[in-house]
């Protein structure tokens, strides 16, 4: 038995036709799958280590910022501290000749001081009575800005009356000069923040 040549060519050419359909094809099919599901896992582990990197880059960052962190916690502390606040507007008050007459944290302020406003932060307003000098005054509104806390003044009123007082003032060891000052009433609303 003799087997025609082209019939045997196109029989094998059949053949390996048969085997790349059923054989080689579904394998290129689940290479071409795997390595898709190989490229989208490459680009989220890298997505994922930017990410991470990000992270870490940002946390350098801020341990080496902590004195401008501590800044900012000085500036809006998470809790009133009132008694703290107290202090600071009496000390710097007397430092800038300033008298303290009497100082009281407004009732508003307490009901906002329990109950946080809606981007979480707590308004202190404090009302303050002092008497001194214009300059004084001045002098202390410029003490607030330059404070590490944040302190609005959100309110000035004046007193109507002047009271006329004395101080003696040393030039040298022996001699003393007498001057006369204005002093005036202020009264002041203050406002600071907290978390």
């Amino acid at each position: 038995m003799h087997i025609d040549r082209p019939i045997s060519i196109a029989l094998i050419l059949f053949i390996i036709l048969l085997l790349v359909f059923f054989l080689v094809a579904p394998e290129y099919a689940t290479f071409r799958k795997l390595r898709t599901q190989l490229g989208e896992s490459r680009a989220e582990f890298n997505a994922e280590f930017d990410y991470y990197a990000a992270i870490a880059r940002t946390y350098y960052d801020l341990q080496s910022r902590q004195d401008d962190i501590k800044k900012i916690d000085d500036a809006l502390p998470s809790t009133p501290d009132l008694g703290r606040i107290v202090y600071y507007l009496q000390q710097i008050a007397s430092e800038n000749g300033l008298l303290v007459k009497n100082l009281f944290l407004s009732k508003s302020s307490v009901v906002n001081a329990s109950a946080k406003t809606a981007n979480g932060v707590k308004d202190l307003v404090f009302s303050m009575n002092l008497s001194g000098g214009y300059p004084a005054l001045q002098n202390f509104i410029v003490s607030l800005e330059k404070a590490s806390r944040i302190f609005e003044v959100t309110s000035i009123s004046f007193g109507s009356g002047s009271v006329t007082s004395s101080q003696l003032l040393s030039q040298s060891q022996s001699q003393t000069q007498l001057s006369t000052q204005q002093m005036y009433s202020f009264n002041l609303q203050i406002k600071t923040h907290a978390y």
